[in-house]
């Protein structure tokens, strides 16, 4: 069995979706997408549209390549330059006052306009990669490929010598720990029992 990394297009949007379904089905999750039709069509329109459009912007995908034309994993990276801010050139992931009907409108405003505040106070005006979402389909989880994903950015802010900023679900924690990256500004709980925590991955060093 093989993972191959390709850029996906706007035509994965459906298999996109089912993989965010699979891979945030946890209460918090699925009290602000719960896995309906009318959520998945809005996942398909708004969170993975426009792939194609920003320049500085690139949604991956994992195919498994023993089963033709399946999606199992996937991550949205952009490159922000030190002109620019943190939202002010970016494309809402997730416009506010444009949730599915079935969303939990106020935790959806709460949270991703809590992430998007502390990307612009920890990162604003400072060049750096950002890793905007990853998610890895369950029924593929502990095979590596989140690490595929992640090492796609890493590699390249290494080559630029930029930072790398992410915001972290308590699963993705340990993984991006283990790449170097470290806590900054403590965390915020937008659900009981779940904490998000900011991350920085400081630019590496040339080794001698």
């Amino acid at each position: 069995m093989t993972f191959e990394v390709h850029i996906a297009e706007q035509a994965d949007a459906p298999k996109l979706t089912e993989v965010f379904c699979a891979a945030f089905s946890d209460p918090f999750n699925r009290t602000m997408f719960p896995d309906t039709p009318g959520v998945r069509t809005w996942l398909e329109h708004n969170l993975f549209s426009g792939m194609d459009a920003p320049a500085d912007q690139v949604m991956l995908k994992v195919a498994d390549s023993s089963v033709p034309g399946t999606v199992v994993a996937f991550a949205k990276w952009r490159r922000l330059s030190s002109g620019s801010s943190a939202d002010h050139d970016r494309q809402p992931e997730v416009p506010a006052a444009r949730w599915p009907e079935e969303s939990d409108a106020e935790l959806c405003d709460r949270f991703f306009g809590t992430m998007d505040g502390h990307h612009r106070e920890f990162m604003e005006g400072r060049p750096h990669y950002y890793l905007e979402i990853l998610a890895v389909h369950s029924s593929y989880q502990g095979r590596g490929l989140a690490s595929k994903l992640l090492r796609w950015g890493l590699a390249r802010a290494d080559e630029e010598a930029v930072e790398v900023y992410l915001s972290s679900s308590p699963d993705g924690r340990p993984l991006y720990q283990k790449y170097g990256f470290q806590a900054v500004g403590g965390s915020f709980s937008p659900f009981p029992g779940y904490e998000q925590v900011n991350m920085i991955r400081p630019v590496r060093k040339e080794q001698a």
